[in-house]
Formats: structure tokens, sequence, C-alpha cells
């Protein structure tokens, strides 16, 4: 497959872009109540919530649980984007660190105690994997370096301990097992606009990579080389790592675990628009948001009225695209 050049990357861009908006009027407009592009368009240009049944469904549910899947598909995917190049690791996702284990073990404490209100299960599962991430980079971090090695040891290790801890609150939940197992497969069902707000704190943190994308570049070449370069390595390591893991804890605390979307979209991205981490972030945010949208979609239609959690939406079809991309020739490079 050739890659575009020029002002071919500019096209790609902007038909990414089109597929974006075209997700976003689909999965506004589709559901178990069917609402016309032509109303879509006059709520949007109306500015304020309609009192007509439909308008209701569009400003209050439709509308923020579409939002919400747009940011949390792109945390997922440029926080994955950030540590497949960090780790040089095309096998690599957001919840390598672990931090995806400490906010389910904070939902989860939250659901067996009956505190899982909104907005305290998003903040619960957001203190909690933020906690993981202090003890996952106090584990890594050696004479003021941080050894990557290390942090992916001590992230799989916290991530199996905590989940056994979450095995054990499933065993003790009773009649909330049904409401965790949920919501660890991962869902927007339910969701409003208070974890859209949430949710948008992690804006910054979706810039800051774009200012890294050079350095990111270099590091494709090694740590020693990247250091011959001139670049402070210790520096950018630190910096990433730690906005990876608030972009993985912020999409976690109000969606749950959401898996293959932050491993597969980078690698699309890439296989579309090269190696170029300053197209990379770009693409794999725009194409994170739209399919975390339509894998949504699929989930609250394919069965309806009943709802499939996202999760395993996006492991169906997730799972087999990796492992073409991993076989096919066109499969993945840096």
């Amino acid at each position: 497959m050739r890659r575009p050049e020029g002002k071919g990357r500019g096209v790609v861009i902007l038909l990414a872009l089109a597929f974006l908006l075209l997700s976003f009027f689909l999965c506004v407009a589709l559901g178990a109540t069917s609402i016309s592009f032509s109303e879509v368009l006059q709520y949007l240009g109306s500015g304020s919530a309609s009192d007509d049944p439909s308008g209701t469904i569009f400003w209050q549910i439709r509308l923020p649980r579409v939002l919400l899947a747009f940011i949390v598909g792109a945390c997922l995917s440029v926080a994955g984007c950030v540590l497949q190049g960090l780790l040089l690791n095309p096998l690599t996702d957001p919840y390598v660190t672990g931090v995806s284990s400490g906010a389910a073990l904070g939902a989860a404490i939250g659901i067996v105690t009956h505190i899982a209100i909104v907005p305290w299960l998003p903040v619960l599962a957001l203190i909690g994997g933020m906690l993981t991430l202090v003890v996952v980079y106090s584990f890594s971090r050696r004479h003021g370096q941080v050894n990557i090695f290390v942090l992916l040891l001590a992230g799989v290790t916290v991530s199996q301990l905590l989940s056994a801890v979450i095995a054990v609150l499933m065993l003790k939940a009773g009649r909330d097992v049904h409401q965790l197992l949920y919501w660890l497969l991962g869902s927007f069902s339910g969701r409003s606009w208070t974890e859209v707000q949430i949710a948008l704190a992690s804006i910054p943190f979706l810039v800051v990579p774009f200012f890294f994308a050079k350095e990111l570049n270099i590091m494709l070449q090694g740590e020693q080389r990247a250091l011959e370069l001139g670049v402070d390595v210790e520096r950018v390591k630190k910096v990433l790592l730690v906005v990876a893991a608030v972009l993985t804890a912020i999409a976690v605390s109000v969606s749950g675990i959401i898996g293959f979307i932050g491993l597969v979209m980078p690698h699309l991205a890439r296989l579309v628009i090269g190696p170029d981490h300053r197209k990379v972030l770009a693409l794999s945010m725009v194409f994170g948001a739209a399919i975390m949208a339509l894998s949504d979609l699929a989930a609250r239609t394919i069965i309806a009225p009943s709802e499939l959690p996202v999760g395993v939406v996006t492991t169906f079809f997730g799972a087999p695209l990796f492992v073409y991309l991993l076989r096919s020739k066109r499969g993945p490079r840096w």
C-alpha cells in the first residue's frame, strides 16, 4: 500500500474528518427511536433542548452519549499511540500501566458499597486509576530515571493483583454483580452530561502529545540515538507516560474497560498515513472517536431493546482486525 504524501495526506485527513462527521450524524440519529437528519440539524441549530420527545431523546440521551464515546475513543487511541511510540512495542495498549485495573477497582468499591451514583462512580474510578499510576511510577523510577521495562513489569504485576481484588469483590457483590460485570465490560448506557463534563478534563492531555511528536519520531530510532540527537529522553518519557496514564484513567472512569481501540487505531493510522507522529496522533484520535461511537451504536441496536456492552463489540471487530494487520504484508510498521 503506497502511503499518501504531500497533498495526499491532507486529503486523507479531510476524509477522516468527513468520516467522523458522518459517524456523528449516524449515531445521534439511529437507535430504538430514530431521528431524521433534518430533525438533528434543527436541534443543533436551535441551540437549546426541545420539548418534544425526539428533542428530549436527542439532547438528554443521544448527544451526551455520542460525545462521550468520541472523547473516550480519542483518549484511548492517543494513549495507545503514545505508549507504542515510547516503548517501541506494537503490542502495547493503554492498559499496560495498570491504570485501568486501578480505575476498575475504584468503581467496583463504589458499586459494592452502594455509593455508585453520579458523579461518585467516575470520581472513585479516577482516584483508583491515579493512585495506581503513582504506585507503578514509583516502582519504575530509579536514580531519577524511568526504567521502561520495570514499568511494564510493575504495571502487569499491579494489574494482576488488583484484578484478583476485583474478583473477590465480585464474589461478594451479590445482587450488584450484574452491574459490576457490565461496567467492567465497558458501556455508555445511562451516561449523561455529568460524565461528559468529567471527560472534558482530558482535552489538555490530548493536546500535550502533539508538542512531543518530533521527539517521538526521533525516539523510534532508540533511546541512545535520541540522546545523541539531543532529545531529553527522560523528560519526554516522564511527561508522556503521565499523559497516557491520565487519559486512560479518565476514559475508564466514565466508560469502564473497553479493549482494542487503543491497540488497533494507532496501527490503522500508521498503515494509512505513515509513521510520522504529527499525523499519526491526529488520525488515531479521529479514528478512535469515530469507531468508538459506531461501536456504541452497534451495541445499542444489535439486540435492541437490550444492549451489549460496548467492550464486547470492540473486541469482536478489533481482535480479527488486529490479527489481519499482524499477518498482512502491509501490517504495522514504524
